[in-house]
């Protein structure tokens, strides 16, 4: 694997300019910043085959910071494998934190920004598969993301072990050898990640199971906010309206429909509350969320068959 970054020729007092500028350029770009009163500095050894950008990262103490700049300015994305074989470090994306050492792995998304921090010299190998290409969904990656794995025994281990040897001997394959590299890497990958793999997608399931439920606690809890509609509802979970409609096939009625039924049942039994007996009925339609009470008016009637006066009335 040919050494494509090092300080070789490289003078002293340009070594650091050197360094940031290789790192911001070299793979998925990242800013490096170095300990204070500290050198910083590192070699690059790099390989593509079939499509897998692969790298081996040895530097001093410093951190890695893929910037929102460098994320805006990126022609693709990519998944990103990293393997901790020298030091430790903590790498951070979004809300998880995670601590390498020696043997664990930990999966990035190049698309969002992320840091590393090493606290002391490091040897780290990268492997970049094209982000479009991953077999993983876009939701299995995003919840995958900076979860440590122990790539030292069982199946992560075989496969970490797989993927440094394809690398390492990556350079000495022939072209037509290469091809299908990067289907046989993703092989790997999915079996290194396939017991956080399956626990994320236990609880996918689980809480697909449950989401219907919590979509109508959602719309009860909201029942009196005028703008709740299938867009917010949908919007509030992260679905499509489509989707959200799809869920709701078992009722047998839209969502809209469902949301105006609970809204005039709401209303009904306040009606019949002597509790209410004061609120005007007009305020006991606002209050469920109506803003026509016109409308409010007609659809009561049409459901059971009397005005709100008229039940009010008949207690």
């Amino acid at each position: 694997m040919p050494v494509v970054l090092s300080f070789d020729g490289v003078a002293a007092g340009d070594r650091a300019e050197f360094w940031r500028d290789a790192c911001m350029r070299t793979f998925v770009g990242v800013e490096p910043s170095g300990r204070p009163g500290e050198a910083i500095g590192g070699a690059v050894r790099a390989h593509e085959v079939d499509g897998l950008a692969v790298g081996d990262i040895a530097a001093t103490a410093q951190s890695m910071t893929r910037t929102q700049r460098l994320v805006d300015d990126a022609d693709a994305h990519y998944l990103l494998l990293a393997m901790q074989v020298h030091g430790a470090g903590g790498i951070t994306q979004g809300d998880h934190r995670t601590r390498l050492d020696p043997g664990d792995c930990v999966v990035l998304e190049s698309r969002r920004g992320f840091e590393l921090d090493f606290t002391g010299s490091f040897d780290l190998w990268v492997f970049a598969f094209p982000q479009r290409l991953v077999r993983l969904s876009e939701q299995e990656q995003r919840r995958l993301a900076a979860r440590r794995v122990d790539g030292r025994t069982g199946l992560a281990g075989v496969s970490r072990r797989a993927l440094l040897d394809l690398a390492g001997n990556a350079d000495e394959l022939s072209r037509s050898q290469s091809a299908g590299a990067l289907e046989l890497a993703n092989d790997l990958l999915v079996a290194l990640l396939s017991e956080p793999l399956a626990e994320s997608r236990r609880l996918a399931g689980s809480l697909q199971r449950t989401l219907p439920l919590r979509i109508k606690d959602h719309i009860d809890r909201n029942l009196a906010d005028p703008g709740l509609d299938p867009a917010q509802v949908a919007a509030a979970f992260g679905i499509s309206t489509r989707y959200l409609h799809k869920l709701f096939e078992p009722e047998r009625e839209t969502v809209a429909h469902y949301i105006r039924d609970l809204r005039l049942e709401r209303v009904r039994l306040r009606l019949l509350d002597a509790r209410f007996a004061d609120r005007p009925i007009s305020a006991l339609a606002f209050d469920a969320g109506f803003g026509d009470l016109s409308g409010f008016n007609r659809a009561f009637k049409a459901k059971y068959g009397v005005s709100p006066r008229e039940l009010r009335q008949a207690e």
